[in-house]
């Protein structure tokens, strides 16, 4: 009879991963940049939605703990520093959330031992 071994969670591996997503993921950072953007003028800031796709706005080359937290409701700066330090696990109700905004996988953003 076959044994199967579950896996664990890397915490500080996805933690660093969580990191890296906010400072690289391009699906991310334009969702979060519109979000903050569309609090602007919106004569020369866009709204987000569809034209985020080909938008040539010079984005900045990653976005702030506190610019992520601020898009997403329920979220704090020091939350998602704890999450990316492994200060504390991040809930697979986030996780989900991160998946959506990065236009990942679960499998993409948690790394496993």
């Amino acid at each position: 009879m076959e044994k199967y071994c579950a896996k664990t969670v890397n915490w500080v591996k996805t933690g660093k991963n969580l990191e890296y997503l906010r400072r690289h993921n391009i699906n991310l950072i334009k969702k979060v940049c519109a979000y903050c953007r569309s609090q602007e003028d919106s004569k020369t800031h866009c709204v987000g939605g569809e034209k985020c796709k080909t938008c040539t706005f010079d984005m900045d080359n990653h976005i702030s703990r506190n610019e992520l937290a601020s898009a997403v409701a329920g979220w704090t700066d020091s939350q998602v520093a704890n999450w990316e330090d492994a200060r504390s696990i991040i809930s697979i109700e986030d996780l989900y959330v991160y998946c959506e905004l990065c236009e990942l996988s679960l499998e993409d953003i948690l790394i496993m031992n």
